[in-house]
């Protein structure tokens, strides 16, 4: 590697990640405020809000990589200019095009990288965040209270004297539509592969339209716990499931290319005759960008929306810069 395509990566990199760092926690925290408003009417764990965390993170890598770049790359080469090292390279015959290239060829391997989290890991992280969110939905639904009447499992009315910790004494149960009334001495209910299994001990079934009586030890009434599950390979089912997600993240995935030219737009400047407010432009054109991407919800629409703002940035420059 040239000397100088190291120095321009030395001096990149620690930049990267301290800005990184700080933009992942703001970005992390948007999702956990996010994430608990989502959950604000079922009750989660620590460790259950943990794992929606997890699982939203290759959307917040997704994000943070891509904006984290932009404003690496114009403030790196912002602080050159400052320091007027930028001007030395430029009389020591080095052209725009050589001192960017580092740049580019970095942003042109985060974007496919972006496009691997964006087709392949965001889509299951979905499928697998939303399920979660359906069982935890579920379990709520059937967390019975004591002494309480009105509550449902599947198509049973419940009522039970006491309960604790999903085990519950005296339990009493009756279906309208079949006419059936039973009682229990005792129950539990959990959660098994995704099935909700409530489990009676010691009870009695009546059945009103055959005025039939049944003692049992043991009987078990199932809930199943509706779950999405798509493969890449089912192409068709497994884009229709996933097209607003790519829609939505596609011109984020493709950041790094697309606002490329915008770089030097905003960073390359003489110190002595101009005044550069780097991260006012990164913000602005950042801000830009996004308001247009997000307001679309179409997959070829978000493709042009980049491909426009990469020939807009590659006019500006041809046009502006004039070292």
């Amino acid at each position: 590697m040239h000397k100088i395509n190291k120095f321009i990566l030395n001096q990149f990199i620690p930049i990267f990640f301290s800005i990184f760092f700080v933009i992942s926690s703001i970005i992390s925290l948007i999702y956990i405020i996010t994430i608990s408003n989502i959950t604000s009417k079922i009750k989660i764990t620590f460790f259950e809000l943990a794992e929606f965390y997890i699982l939203s993170l290759p959307q917040i890598i997704l994000i943070t990589i891509s904006i984290s770049f932009f404003i690496s790359a114009i403030n790196l080469y912002s602080k050159l200019s400052e320091t007027q090292e930028l001007i030395a390279f430029f009389s020591l015959g080095f052209s725009p095009i050589k001192l960017l290239s580092p740049i580019f060829i970095s942003a042109i391997f985060l974007s496919i990288f972006n496009l691997f989290i964006l087709f392949f890991s965001i889509p299951y992280a979905k499928m697998n965040f939303n399920n979660l969110k359906s069982e935890k939905k579920q379990e709520a639904k059937f967390n019975f209270q004591s002494s309480q009447i009105s509550q449902k499992f599947g198509k049973w009315v419940l009522f039970a004297n006491k309960g604790e910790k999903n085990k519950f004494n005296e339990i009493y149960l009756y279906s309208l539509n079949e006419e059936k009334f039973i009682i229990s001495k005792k129950a539990n209910l959990f959660n098994k592969n995704g099935v909700l299994i409530f489990t009676l001990n010691n009870g009695k079934i009546y059945d009103l339209n055959k005025s039939l009586k049944i003692i049992f030890e043991k009987m078990e009434i199932n809930q199943k716990i509706p779950k999405v599950k798509i493969s890449i390979f089912n192409f068709n089912t497994y884009f229709k499931y996933n097209k607003k997600e790519f829609a939505k993240y596609m011109p984020i995935a493709l950041l790094p290319i697309v606002l490329f030219f915008f770089i030097p737009l905003t960073s390359f400047f003489h110190p002595r005759l101009n005044k550069s407010h780097p991260l006012f432009f990164a913000i602005s054109i950042l801000s830009l960008y996004a308001i247009i991407s997000f307001s679309n919800k179409n997959f070829v629409v978000s493709l042009i929306i980049s491909i426009i703002f990469f020939i807009l940035g590659g006019i500006l420059y041809k046009w502006k810069i004039k070292f």
